[in-house]
């Protein structure tokens, strides 16, 4: 079994980026809403937030020292990150948070820290073009990311890591579309196997 190389997204796979967001909802507007109900990249559209409201939730992100660093991690995502080390190498490709209501100036800092704190991940980028970072297995939340980085690398497994906000966006080409960790970890085996020995492992368990 060969060494592999993982491409990991950041907030919306490792990190709950919603929670936060909802956090700051209910602390701007006491309005209480959960996971399920952001059900697209644009939560305060998704909520229906008014415009009042999204600016000044908008600009408390854009301007907290400290989001980043209290945003949890998903549950399983320790375990997971892991059992793909056992097969390989890790590094983050993160989009940095910019927004007409300004760009948080902790948030690169502070998202270096939260990753290395909670996943030991010491390689982070921050891009918003991710498809120059090369690897096996490039996973993302947002299908345009996996997209781009498909075109770049259309020999290699791109997945698009499901969630409720991205339910609508559809399955880009030649990527796969999963939402648990043990599939993703079953991928990156088969990944790291290759065809020649997926067949060998299959014959012989047929003997």
């Amino acid at each position: 079994m060969r060494k592999i190389q993982f491409a990991l997204d950041a907030d919306g796979f490792l990190r709950n980026f919603v929670a936060g967001a909802l956090a700051v909802i209910r602390e701007k507007t006491g309005k209480v809403f959960s996971s399920s109900d952001v059900t697209a990249f644009n939560f305060a559209g998704a909520l229906g937030l008014t415009s009042e409201e999204t600016r000044a939730v908008m600009t408390e992100i854009s301007t907290r020292r400290g989001f980043v660093t209290a945003l949890p991690p998903y549950a399983e995502a320790r375990q997971g990150v892991r059992r793909l080390r056992e097969l390989g190498d890790v590094f983050c490709v993160t989009t940095p948070w910019e927004s007409p209501w300004g760009t948080n100036p902790w948030w690169r800092a502070e998202s270096e820290a939260w990753l290395a704190l909670h996943f030991g991940i010491d390689v982070v980028h921050h891009a918003d073009d991710k498809s120059g970072y090369e690897a096996d297995v490039f996973v993302d939340d947002r299908a345009e990311h996996v997209r781009a980085w498909l075109s770049k690398w259309p020999d290699r497994t791109g997945v698009l890591w499901r969630t409720p906000h991205n339910a609508s966006e559809s399955l880009p080409a030649g990527a796969h579309s999963i939402g648990s960790w043990d599939a993703l970890y079953q991928l990156a085996r088969e990944t790291a196997l290759g065809p020649v020995q997926q067949v060998l492992i299959s014959t012989l368990e047929m003997s």
